[in-house]
């Protein structure tokens, strides 16, 4: 009974882990037997090594005593290197209530043990704990990302408390060292998902706010939720292997729903094939406006730009066909809150071709031409791609597992394409099928060839075409006017609130500047009437971190800020790891929260001028609004 509870609470947190451990055979090799307590609180043997995990006198003793030994100044995040009985997770968390627990244990056989002796209900539940491990830890890369991405761990990657279960790692020294690698991989995939460059954030905000007059002009994603469920759908990227099996989409429009990274457009019609249904696109440079010049109404005929509005204006105005709004899960659509469609989408336009299609209800998902890598001859994309190849030297290239050679090439960046792939295609409820025919693996999908996939899944015209216009709404015109008025609104009231917030910035480097000269005089020693004056202006420099903690802190500047404001906060907490409290730590601290303040204030400043020109625009708008209900 005790195991069914566990087990059946775990597969609604990690089904696959769950699987895991339900398929596994117990051995024998683990043994729960009762200690001395008075309770006969049970130890953990190892009949294989001869190990006892804890002792006979008091084994919650032993994990007592190793959770307090350790110097836990920020105790808010830990990842622990075997499960034990799980004394030493539960005590940690008896000590810090707050905390966030990654578990990572290597055999399931002794997760089996444990599940089948102990209620372990309260941790698998709770929301702060993830389970990963039991497999080839690489497999278990999406839980650790997912478990580091989640907005309250941000703020402490550079303050993570590593628990070694002492027999377990002795065990598994190996796996847990490559679990701490793959924790050092999602940590930097973390970071890299959330930029190093406000100003690259601010334009992806200024772009929104410059196509806002189009998102509202045009309807979005959602009109097209779960449209064509348990149809099969078409990722067509642009790498080299594309030139394969290209051809074979002939035929397929009708019994398909394709969506087609942007780059790909013209190698469709380098070949004389159909447009795809849909075209993803999210980057927010020039350069890919340039991927749609020369193309015809004809060239795109019934094809949808799926864009994210993220993209300059110029590759709306470039795409000569219909488009469909796309919003990418940043705070900066959830502020404008114009109901299109929010999809949670990775950092290339294939990966946000997959999402398209999911939340299309595809199933399965076929992609093609998605290398994620490089020929041996440094070949980048298909023929026919707009720009050709870029020009790589072998020391811009790593390497990675790949479809059907041992290792292939590839530049990081596609690495982080492949690893949200597997983000994705970990949550994906349907089948996905890499038919790329060569390129870098994607764990989690299905390998083989176009034709074979095809052969097996793509059978009978779905009507495609036809689908996709039923069920696209018209906007009422109403409807629109509401939104132009409504969003003027907001961007008044964004206006507002950049100014206070730069306000309460200027006034918390007022108190930095009291603090650091009350240290300076005191020679970093204050006494009496001097440290209570500075920490209560350290106190109130430190408090106010807290008043960004609103909504409308979130919705209109983390998107922009977040880069920095993670990574200051970050340093801070990583400060306040490594050192006791001191006025020497708060002469580091000091720095950090000046660092924060002044940085805010000066981005903040920009981001009014975007605003300014958002205003001007949408008013312009307004009247030619107004001026086409009169006509």
């Amino acid at each position: 009974m005790l195991y069914k509870k566990n087990i059946e609470a775990l597969a609604k947190r990690n089904p696959r882990l769950a699987q895991i451990i339900d398929n596994t055979q117990l051995t024998g090799r683990y043994v729960v037997a009762p200690s001395q307590r008075k309770d006969k609180l049970p130890s953990l043997i190892d009949i294989k090594f001869n190990k006892n995990f804890y002792n006979n006198i008091d084994p919650y003793r032993v994990a007592e005593q190793d959770i307090k030994q350790r110097k836990l100044n920020v105790p808010d995040l830990a990842v622990f290197l075997g499960f034990g009985l799980s004394y030493e997770a539960c005590e940690y968390i008896r000590q810090c209530p707050r905390a966030r627990l990654l578990i990572i244990e290597r055999d399931p056989e002794l997760l089996k043990t444990v599940f089948s002796t102990h209620n372990c209900l309260d941790l698998i539940n709770s929301s702060n704990v993830f389970f990963a491990g039991c497999e080839d830890i690489r497999m278990s890369y999406p839980v650790i990302f997912n478990f580091f991405n989640m907005t309250a761990n941000m703020y402490f990657l550079k303050a993570i408390n590593v628990i070694e279960q002492p027999v377990s790692f002795a065990v598994n020294k190996d796996y847990y060292l490559n679990s701490l690698q793959m924790v050092k991989e999602a940590i930097n995939q973390v970071l890299l998902l959330y930029g190093n460059d406000p100003y690259d954030s601010l334009l992806g905000i200024k772009f929104t706010l410059r196509n806002i007059p189009t998102i509202i002009d045009y309807t979005g994603i959602a009109d097209l939720k779960d449209v064509f469920k348990g149809k099969p759908g078409i990722v067509v990227a642009s790498g080299p292997s594309l030139d394969k099996n290209v051809k074979l989409l002939e035929g397929l429009r009708e019994k398909a729903v394709i969506c087609a990274a942007d780059g790909s457009v013209k190698i469709l019609k380098h070949h004389n094939l159909p447009p795809a249904h849909f075209v993803t696109s999210l980057e927010r440079v020039i350069a890919t406006s340039y991927l749609f010049e020369g193309l015809t109404e004809e060239d795109v005929k019934d094809s949808y730009l799926a864009a994210c509005p993220v993209v300059v204006p110029e590759t709306y105005a470039n795409f000569p066909g219909e488009k469909i709004i796309v919003f990418r899960k940043f705070a900066t659509f959830e502020w404008l809150d114009i109901k299109k469609g929010i999809l949670d989408i990775g950092p290339s336009a294939g990966n946000m071709a997959f999402k398209v299609l999911e939340y299309l209800g595809c199933d399965p998902i076929i992609m093609i031409g998605q290398d994620l890598a490089i020929t041996d001859d440094l070949v980048t994309h298909a023929a026919g791609f707009h720009y050709g190849s870029d020009k790589l030297t072998e020391k811009d290239l790593i390497e990675v597992e790949g479809n059907y050679q041992e290792r292939v090439k590839t530049r990081p960046v596609y690495k982080q394409f492949l690893l949200h792939y597997e983000r994705d295609i970990a949550t994906y409820q349907g089948t996905a099928i890499n038919a790329t025919e060569g390129g870098a693996k994607i764990h989690g999908t299905q390998i083989m060839t176009f034709k074979e996939a095809i052969d097996k899944y793509i059978k009978e015209d779905i009507n495609t075409t036809s689908e996709i216009k039923k069920h696209l709404k018209q906007i009422k015109h109403k409807e629109k006017e509401r939104q132009i008025k409504e969003t003027l609104k907001k961007l008044y009231h964004a206006k507002d609130f950049c100014n206070k917030t730069i306000d309460i910035c200027n006034e918390s480097l007022e108190k930095c500047a009291v603090v650091e000269e009350i240290l300076r005089c005191t020679d970093v020693a204050p006494k009496g009437e001097d440290y209570t004056a500075y920490k209560a202006n350290m106190k109130i420099v430190e408090d106010t971190v807290q008043k960004f903690a609103t909504n409308d802190f979130y919705l209109i500047l983390m998107h922009y800020v977040q880069s920095i404001y993670i990574k200051v906060v970050q340093d801070i907490n990583s400060i306040k790891h490594k050192q006791s409290d001191s006025p020497e730590r708060d002469v580091l601290l000091l720095l950090k929260y000046k660092e924060l303040y002044s940085v805010l204030g000066s981005l903040i400043k920009k981001l009014l001028e975007e605003f300014d020109i958002s205003i001007e625009i949408m008013e312009k708008f307004k009247v030619e609004f107004t001026e086409r209900k009169v006509k």
